[in-house]
């Protein structure tokens, strides 16, 4: 990785650990992960990933947007949306090597970082504290999957808009409507709706 990169990457890790790098993490530590991280540039509309293919990366999101989707029937649904300074993983195809069912597309051009499966598994099994590192970011992601379940499942279409906006508000400028409105698990006339009636 670049200087910037470097600093982007030790940006996300310390938002997940809760302190720099260089506070938690050793020399050796640090290096494993300069060695095993990769930075690639994706242009607008680029796929990393396809349907059918089997999940071998955990991405960040140094620069860009990306969302994740897949087919119901002809329609897309937005599994999610990430920007800077989070991750995204296809779980599923990820944990168990089996083909996805997902997309993952870029909205704009997009940096990511990008660790393999298996370079992920033997930096694990080899250091303790990246093994931490890595549980941490796992458990992130699954609060944040239970959170999104929750939101969809109590929460109305006004209250989902509304939560976006709080946690997000940049979204709402980035995301084609198309995107946003499946989502929150709703229509375009919906969300327009949504919109209208909060002007």
């Amino acid at each position: 990785m670049d200087l910037i990169g470097k600093e982007a990457f030790c940006k996300f890790v310390e938002k997940i650990l809760g302190q720099s790098p260089t506070e938690v993490l050793s020399h050796e530590s640090i290096e494993t992960l300069d060695n095993i991280v990769r930075m690639v540039k994706l242009s607008k509309g680029e796929y990393l990933q396809l349907e059918g293919n089997v999940s071998k990366h955990w991405g960040i999101v140094a620069e860009g947007l990306v969302r994740v989707y897949y087919m119901e029937g002809d329609e897309e649904i937005t599994e999610q949306l990430v920007r800077e300074g989070e991750d995204f993983m296809d779980y599923e195809s990820f944990l168990e090597q089996t083909p996805s069912r997902r997309f993952i597309q870029m909205i704009e051009p997009t940096t990511l970082f990008l660790i393999s499966r298996l370079e992920c598994e033997e930096a694990c099994a080899n250091n303790v504290e990246l093994r931490r590192l890595f549980r941490r970011m796992t458990e992130c992601k699954l609060l944040y999957v239970k959170k999104k379940t929750q939101i969809s499942i109590f929460k109305s279409a006004k209250e989902r808009y509304d939560d976006l906006i709080e946690r997000k508000p940049d979204l709402i400028l980035r995301v084609p409507s198309v995107y946003i409105a499946s989502f929150l698990g709703v229509t375009p006339e919906t969300l327009s709706r949504i919109r209208s009636n909060m002007k």
